[in-house]
C-alpha cells in the first residue's frame, strides 16, 4: 500500500444513516475475510445476478475468462494487496475465488447498454449556507441487473481510515467514499455504443477506474487528478471529487482526463460527458433522456436556492421525483422495467461523515436522518 500521511487534525470518520456498517480491520486478507463473512448473502446474490447477465450476453462472444485471467495477473503486479483482500472475501464468504474475481473485474457491465447509471452532486461554499461541503451520490442499476451494496469502514494498521460504498463482494470500484484527509470521491458511468471496449487491455489496465486506490492514496484534490492520470483503464467514468477546499469533475475516457473545476461551489454529473470534444462518446438526449433531464433539473433546482443548501435540503433533493419514474433523481423501475436507485450517500466535509441509505432515498426517514446528521456535528 502506498504510504500516506494521516492528518492528526482531521475529525474521526463517522459512517451514519440507516445502512448497516461493516467495520474492517487488520491486513488486507483479514479485512476481506470480515467483508465476506458479514455480507455473504449479498455477495452470493450478486454472483448469481452477474452469472445470469453473462449467460444472457453469450451472443456477444466476449471472452470473460481471458479478461479475468489477464486482469488477475495485472492486479498481482500492480496491487497484490487487493488480490489478497479478494482471497479473504472468498474465504470469509465461502464462495469460490473465481466468483469474487468476476465481481471485481466488472466486464459484465458491458453486457448491458447503459447499465451503471448514477447522479453526483457536489455543493461547496458559496452554494452552501453553513460553510460546509456536501457531496452526494445516487447509484442506479437496471432492475434486471441490480446488485446488492455494502458500506465498508476501513481501519488500516497505519491509522488511515476510509468509508466506501461498494457493490457487496467488490473492492475495486466503490461508487462513493470518504477518507480521513477529507477527500471524497464518487462516480457515474458513461456508456454508449460509440465507445470501443477493448478487452485485450485488461492485461495492463483496470476495467473500470479503480476508485478505491484513488481514495486510499489521495490527500488532496490534486492528488486525485495525479493518480487518475496515471491509472490505466479500459473504460471511462465521470468522477466528482473534493478535498473540502476545492472540487472538480473529471470526465475520463479510456485515454483522456478532462478536469472541470467547481463553478460557484457547484459540480453536477450524471451519465454523459459535458466537454464538447468528447460528448459524442456519451449518450445523446435522445439515447438517454434520463441522464440529461437529471442534469438539467438538478442544476436549475440548485441555482434557485444557491447559498442556502445544507444536508437536509440536499437529502430532500435526492428524494426528488420530478420526471418520475425514470427521469427523476430518485428513480423507480416502472413495472420492473428501467433503473432503480439502490443507494444514496452524502459526505459532509470537514465533519468526516458519510451518510448512506441502501434503498431509494425517498424511503429515508427525513427527520431521523437530519437528527442523526446533526448529532454528529
Amino acid at each position: 500500500m502506498a504510504s500516506s500521511v494521516v492528518s492528526t487534525d482531521a475529525p474521526p470518520l463517522k459512517a451514519t444513516g440507516p445502512a448497516p456498517i461493516i467495520q474492517l480491520r487488520g491486513t488486507p486478507r483479514e479485512q476481506g475475510y470480515i467483508h465476506g463473512q458479514c455480507a455473504r448473502e449479498e455477495i452470493l446474490t450478486n454472483v448469481i445476478t452477474v452469472r445470469r447477465t453473462i449467460a444472457a450476453d453469450a451472443a456477444s462472444r466476449r471472452d470473460y475468462t481471458a479478461a479475468l485471467t489477464w486482469n488477475e495477473a495485472f492486479m498481482a503486479r500492480v496491487a497484490p494487496e487487493l488480490l489478497d483482500e479478494l482471497h479473504g472475501i472468498a474465504d470469509g464468504a465461502a464462495i469460490p475465488f473465481h466468483d469474487i474475481l468476476l465481481l471485481n473485474v466488472p466486464v459484465y457491465l458491458a453486457a448491458q447498454f447503459l447499465p451503471h447509471e448514477c447522479s453526483q452532486i457536489l455543493l461547496m461554499p458559496p452554494a452552501t449556507r453553513d460553510g460546509r461541503s456536501y457531496h452526494a451520490k445516487t447509484r442506479d442499476f437496471n432492475r434486471a441487473g441490480t446488485l446488492r451494496q455494502a458500506v465498508l469502514h476501513r481501519h488500516y494498521p497505519n491509522g488511515r481510515q476510509m468509508i466506501e460504498v461498494n457493490t457487496a463482494g467488490t473492492i475495486t470500484w466503490p461508487g462513493s467514499g470518504l477518507n480521513d484527509d477529507g477527500v471524497s470521491i464518487s462516480t457515474s458511468g458513461v456508456w454508449s455504443r460509440r465507445q470501443t471496449i477493448d478487452l485485450d487491455r485488461t492485461a495492463n489496465a483496470w476495467f473500470l477506474i479503480n476508485t478505491h486506490l484513488l481514495l486510499r492514496d489521495s490527500s488532496s484534490l490534486d492528488d486525485v487528478e495525479t493518480h487518475l492520470q496515471a491509472q490505466p483503464r479500459v473504460t471511462g467514468l465521470n468522477i466528482v471529487a473534493t478535498d473540502g477546499q476545492h472540487g472538480a469533475a473529471f470526465e475520463a475516457t479510456a485515454d483522456e482526463i478532462v478536469r472541470h473545476d467547481a463553478t460557484d461551489g457547484v459540480v453536477i454529473r450524471t451519465n454523459h460527458y459535458c466537454a464538447p470534444h468528447i460528448t459524442h462518446l456519451g449518450p445523446t438526449p435522445a439515447e438517454h433522456p434520463s441522464s440529461h433531464h437529471r442534469h438539467q433539473t438538478t442544476r436549475a433546482k440548485i441555482a434557485a436556492r444557491h447559498g442556502e443548501w445544507d444536508f437536509a435540503s440536499l437529502l430532500a433533493l435526492l428524494c426528488d421525483h420530478e420526471g418520475y419514474p425514470q427521469n427523476s433523481l430518485c428513480r423507480h423501475a416502472d413495472g420492473g422495467v428501467g433503473a432503480d436507485t439502490v443507494y444514496a450517500s452524502i459526505a459532509t466535509i470537514p465533519n468526516g461523515e458519510l451518510w448512506t441509505i441502501l434503498d431509494y432515498p425517498c424511503h429515508a426517514s427525513h427527520g431521523e436522518s437530519v437528527l442523526s446528521h446533526q448529532a454528529g456535528d
